[in-house]
């Protein structure tokens, strides 16, 4: 029988370890023994490279040459030379198996052939909000890993400023069109998941070489693509047997057709979704007829997202839901005809939510918070923004909701201290809150949440002038980051903070609070917030730049910071905080 922790096997700790499922968590364990260094190191599996990161000594190979098993990097906050880092993963002997390279200026087509060739268990890549995406650079991504079953290609940026003339166009340098995504699908026949979304110049093409070419895909996104249209759709649906998740949301597609030609086309197309569960026609004009052959479908369908949509009413929301009891996440924001009298009639088919969007329902109040959390046993996250919240009184006696873990409730303007501290009540457990930009509540109603909901680990006040502190006991002990920008918050609210055990505050955006001063901060950070990591201090007029140097000396764990406006600190400067371990961005 096992007496002392020491005694335990490695595969125990591995197992213990591994349950922590965030990497940041392995840090503190990592100091406490050479051991658990060890296990850390071998079990750690995704690694974010930033420009500190190349920057200390030893490079980004000694983190390869310490962190043997990692299988996803995420290079989307990096700036410097991203071929010297490809050609570094390469060399590593590393099984990767997803790599983000998103919001890169440039792609990097010689490294990612170089990568290719070395590494060819990578099944996912992402290349989102790149520049100048182009059909050539698909085709290296094809060449390079055939095995991929994953890839994003979203939202480029597409600055048509910079493209040559129109007659110098072969046909869209600079631009991604349906003959990449031809050569592409062609490729990758093991492709399941690829997100189109703000390729502008795409049309149906795209979308019928990917459904005849890729037979197991799975999840199509696209979104915002001016070009693709119902027939483009309707191919995907019908020659696609795997399709599991569909998003069109934005594209200029009318869902609402004469009834005669509606059934005997739009019914048909559904019978063949069979694997259907995730559908997003967010910002499309939609009919209740539409929405009633979803239902007649008898598609598996646990997502529906119709945010922004115009043409339907109650009727038709009614009919699919009742139809489809399985729906767990619901995205009906803007719907303007919601009442609470109609969301109690949508709430009796809704036994599985577990998460909602009725943001921008104004005529929505405290009533519908209520009726959620009392009939909905699985709900875990309600969106509630731009809404009537704090109308109205909260029927008694309040009944619990602890399964409820987020709340995003900002821009409600008639929320008030009362109903925070009802809904503190009612949600004992929560994790998450945003309550931004509402700005009649004050630090009472702060505090009472505080007290009541001790294992909120994220808070945004954003916005919120009355709100000067976030209580003067042990509420928020377990705060993780807080986003108080442009908040009434100051020294005295900040002296609050450094006087709680609140050693686990990680992150702190203070950007705009014309209440703090240099004296606040670091009363702050010399009391208790020994791991503070990111600190925004952008626009705090009163706090000085010489700050800066303080806090990176006076705080190790500190790795980031935006300096108050007015402060551009030189290249040396940035080099000699970053030999400090902390990255200096632009105020």
């Amino acid at each position: 029988m096992v007496e002392k922790w020491e005694d335990l096997p490695e595969e125990i700790w591995e197992s213990v370890f591994d349950r922590l499922k965030e990497d940041r968590y392995l840090e503190a364990l990592s100091l406490v023994c050479k051991r658990f260094l060890s296990i850390s190191n071998r079990i750690r599996s995704g690694l974010t490279v930033s420009d500190l990161t190349v920057r200390t000594p030893g490079g980004i190979s000694r983190f390869f040459q310490r962190f043997h098993h990692l299988k996803r990097i995420d290079l989307v906050d990096f700036h410097g030379n991203l071929d010297h880092v490809l050609h570094e993963i390469s060399q590593s002997g590393l099984k990767l198996e997803a790599l983000n390279l998103s919001k890169q200026s440039q792609f990097p087509a010689a490294s990612m052939k170089e990568l290719g060739n070395k590494m060819k268990s990578l099944r996912t890549l992402i290349c989102s909000e790149f520049r100048f995406l182009q059909d050539r650079d698909l085709i290296t991504i094809a060449l390079s890993f055939p095995f991929l079953e994953e890839l994003d290609i979203s939202y480029p940026e597409q600055d048509h400023g910079s493209f040559p003339s129109i007659r110098d166009w072969n046909p869209f340098p600079g631009l991604v069109t349906d003959e990449g995504i031809v050569q592409l699908s062609s490729k990758l026949p093991n492709l399941r998941k690829i997100n189109l979304s703000g390729n502008h110049f795409l049309s149906d093409n795209s979308l019928l070489a990917l459904s005849q070419n890729c037979f197991l895909l799975s999840e199509l996104f696209s979104s915002d693509c001016s070009f693709i249209s119902l027939k483009g759709i309707s191919f995907v649906i019908r020659h696609s047997p795997n399709l599991v998740s569909l998003s069109i949301s934005g594209s200029n597609i009318s869902c609402a057709f004469p009834t005669s030609s509606f059934s005997s086309i739009q019914s048909l197309l559904f019978s063949c979704a069979k694997a259907l569960c995730c559908l997003d026609l967010s910002q499309m004009f939609i009919s209740d007829d539409f929405l009633f052959v979803i239902g007649q479908a008898n598609l598996p369908l646990q997502k529906l997202a119709l945010s922004s949509c115009r043409g339907y009413t109650i009727t038709g929301i009614l009919m699919v839901l009742r139809l489809n009891q399985s729906v767990n996440h619901l995205d009906l924001e803007g719907a303007d005809f919601l009442t609470d009298d109609s969301m109690g009639d949508l709430i009796q088919y809704l036994p599985n939510l577990v998460s909602i969007v009725i943001s921008s329902c104004s005529n929505l109040t405290n009533k519908t918070f209520c009726n959620l959390a009392k009939s909905c046993p699985s709900l875990e996250e309600i969106q509630m923004e731009r809404t009537s919240l704090g109308k109205g009184d909260f029927p008694m006696p309040l009944l619990q909701n602890r399964v409820i873990k987020s709340l995003k409730l900002a821009w409600n303007k008639r929320l008030t201290d009362e109903t925070l501290e009802g809904i503190g009540i009612v949600c004992p457990e929560l994790r998450s809150l945003d309550v931004s930009h509402c700005w009649s509540i004050t630090e009472c109603g702060i505090r009472e949440i505080g007290k009541r909901c001790c294992e909120i680990r994220e808070l945004k006040v954003n916005g919120c002038g009355k709100v000067r502190n976030l209580g003067k006991g042990t509420e928020f002990s377990r705060l993780e980051v807080l986003w108080a920008a442009g908040s009434g918050i100051g020294d005295e609210g900040l002296s609050m903070m450094g006087g709680w055990s609140c050693s686990g505050l990680r992150r702190l955006d203070l950007e705009g609070c014309l209440r703090v001063t240099q004296r606040g901060v670091k009363e702050m950070a010399e009391k208790s917030c020994k791991g503070l990591r990111e600190v925004n201090l952008k626009n705090c007029c009163n706090v000085g730049a010489d700050v800066l140097a303080w806090l990176v000396f006076s705080m190790p764990s500190l790795r980031r910071i935006i300096p108050p406006s007015g402060f551009v600190p030189t290249q040396k400067q940035r080099d000699f905080f970053l030999c400090h371990g902390c990255l200096v961005l632009d105020g």
